[in-house]
């Protein structure tokens, strides 16, 4: 078995949907049943090993073990205690693998993609579908394919991020930001189109929109590069968008799938941007740009639009729309659709939310798994019974309150806290996106970032694109911003796509159309 087949996971939800149709009181292969806890054997102890920064969670687990431990027995989930050890980043790495070379892997961790193939590989993680037949809300709670990219040779391996139904935990929540204020002042409307766009940014450039008197304002801001946890994006995501392109995604074309950045779209939303940075709306600066740069430009009421996450739009929900609003009381962000392009076209490319947060893993030597199952089934479990407002938030009445007329929750002391007293983040070994907290501004935003996205047709990794990885991180990236920036002109775009097909993108493409082709049977 090659190393980097368990990249190459092949879809099984069908098989999980069967077997939790199939679901009957049979226990699940490879543990004991709960009646060995009710004879009075001594309750099972959890390891847990999580990645993450909670400097402040107490080794013992806090006050809040025991009343976790209870609200378990009350759900019906008896015997079961637990210890949590946390480490960050490299350290974190070190750790995972020392346990693992030495045996003694905790029996549910954090976990990257690629660790977690070499664990498949090595057989130190166990399939969990058995164990999911009577996880229903768990399984819910995560998208099909979500489950996808951790399915192997038709086992599922790990848990991966789940989310709340509601519109407004769309995993994408990026669109356009715009200086409203600076449109109220020049008496323009919010741009619906990429013309619409081009007035604004004009106006934004040449007519003083803050009124300072002072010609140094900017008109579409960003980043030399967008670094996540899952790749490198391309700047200007909305433009690509309004020709049907999200530059790094995976596009069904002509009955197979390509990099969007290959694709003559491509070509033509370059043509527009380099107009754009001819005629100066776009920031001479955004090639040397980082993310912090980008941020004091905004604060400093230089940029009046860019892209970024609709929580900006409220000063309490992040710190750089805060400090803007310490800086410039009048500021007002908003949030607008991406721009709709001349075929109609418009949207911003997919979040993977399976991505953005560690997987978890079930060791191969994990005790009990149908029990540990039982207790992030109750994780899962909202309303009187589950334990995901308790896990997630605390005490109702003591550290939030619920409203459920209007569905939100209303949090009374930090996270810091939370976590010193050994509540939230630190013990949620399962994580599901939830904003209920959020304000209807906020909820607004973010639902309309999710209502205009570029599918990726193919989240998975394939051999081919870690043998040749500098055609995304670094050809791509030379070539769009020399286009972009007048350095080279727009048809350099043709020896770009003939590079990439030479340089490995070939074998990349035809890696990644045989698994897709095994993911549409």
């Amino acid at each position: 078995m090659k190393k980097m087949k368990a990249l190459l996971v092949f879809a099984s939800i069908p098989a999980l949907t069967l077997a939790l149709a199939a679901c009957s009181g049979n226990e699940p292969a490879g543990g004991k049943t709960d009646s060995a806890a009710a004879k009075g054997e001594k309750p099972v102890t959890f390891q847990f090993l999580r990645n993450g920064g909670f400097p402040e969670y107490p080794a013992d687990g806090g006050e809040a073990k025991q009343e976790i431990i209870k609200a378990l027995e009350k759900s019906g989930v008896k015997g079961v205690d637990y210890k949590v050890t946390i480490a960050t980043g490299d350290e974190y790495t070190t750790k995972l693998n020392l346990l693992a070379s030495s045996g003694e892997l905790p029996d549910y961790f954090d976990i990257d993609a690629k660790t977690l193939s070499r664990f498949i590989e090595q057989g130190l993680v166990k399939p969990i579908d058995e164990y999911l037949k009577k996880t229903p809300n768990l399984v819910q709670s995560i998208p099909k394919a979500y489950w996808d990219q951790v399915t192997y040779n038709g086992k599922i391996y790990a848990v991966p991020n789940g989310t709340r139904p509601e519109a407004f935990n769309t995993p994408s929540v990026t669109s356009v930001l715009v200086r409203q204020d600076w449109l109220d002042n020049l008496k323009l409307k919010q741009p619906t189109t990429v013309d619409e766009l081009h007035d604004v940014l004009k106006a934004f450039v040449t007519q003083d929109p803050d009124k300072n008197g002072k010609n140094d304002t900017v008109g579409f801001g960003a980043t030399k590069t967008i670094q996540t946890s899952q790749a490198q994006l391309t700047q200007f995501r909305s433009i690509f968008g309004a020709f049907g392109i999200a530059p790094t995604h995976w596009m069904e074309s002509g009955g197979q799938i390509k990099k969007g950045m290959v694709l003559p779209e491509t070509k033509q939303a370059l043509a527009v941007l380099q107009q754009w940075y001819k005629e100066g709306l776009i920031d001479p600066d955004f090639p040397v740009t980082e993310r912090k740069q980008l941020e004091e430009k905004v604060v400093g009421s230089k940029i009046g639009v860019w892209e970024d996450d609709g929580y900006l739009i409220n000063p309490q929900a992040n710190p750089v729309a805060g400090s803007l609003a310490k800086a410039t009381p009048s500021a007002k962000l908003a949030l607008i659709a991406p721009p709709k392009g001349p075929g109609g076209k418009q949207g911003f490319p997919e979040t993977n939310a399976a991505a953005s947060a560690p997987l978890r893993a079930l060791s191969a030597k994990a005790q009990n798994p149908e029990k540990l199952f039982q207790f992030l089934e109750w994780m899962a479990t909202d309303g009187e019974n589950g334990g995901f407002n308790y896990i997630t938030y605390g005490i109702e009445g003591k550290d939030f309150t619920y409203d459920k007329a209007s569905n939100t929750i209303t949090q009374k002391v930090s996270y810091a806290d939370l976590y010193k007293r050994g509540y939230s983040n630190p013990v949620r070994m399962v994580f599901i996106i939830d904003r209920r907290w959020t304000t209807p501004d906020v909820r607004s935003a973010l639902e309309l970032a999710g209502k205009h996205v570029i599918p990726n047709q193919l989240w998975r990794t394939v051999q081919a694109e870690l043998d040749y990885p500098d055609l995304e991180s670094k050809l791509w990236p030379e070539y769009l911003i020399k286009i972009i920036t007048g350095v080279w002109p727009v048809e350099k775009h043709d020896e770009f796509v003939q590079k990439y097909y030479q340089q490995g993108g070939q074998q990349i493409e035809k890696q990644a159309n045989e698994e897709w082709k095994k993911l549409k049977k």
